[in-house]
């Protein structure tokens, strides 16, 4: 492991300890500063963000893979982008009428770094 490789390792951990003595208040607010999409979130959907971004922060930590978290956060980016728009979070939440078929599976991520 290189000394850059063992500083972010070292780093990751010392954070997830952090992260189990802060309370759930405490942790929306930490990460609201630093994710500002989160304000547009219902409270419920706040709350579940940090929790599944402590969840996927500690098993990137603890696989030394950051596209975990990398992705806990762009799906959540998203989420607030549809809360964002009256008009998609509508369109969105609206029960379907009509049996669209089929749907196909999800294509693979291209990984860039881990």
């Amino acid at each position: 492991m290189t000394s850059a490789a063992e500083g972010a390792t070292t780093a990751a951990r010392t954070m997830r300890n952090v992260l189990h003595h802060l309370d759930g208040s405490e942790m929306a607010d930490l990460l609201g500063e630093t994710f500002l999409s989160t304000d547009v979130l219902p409270e419920d959907d706040r709350s579940k963000f940090v929790a599944e971004f402590t969840r996927a922060f500690e098993t990137a930590a603890e696989l030394e893979r950051w596209n975990v978290l990398a992705r806990t956060v762009r799906e959540w980016k998203s989420t607030a982008t549809v809360h964002a728009d009256p008009e998609l979070h509508r369109a969105l939440s609206a029960p379907l009428e009509e049996d669209h078929g089929a749907v196909r599976p999800p294509e693979p991520e291209l990984e860039h770094g881990s």
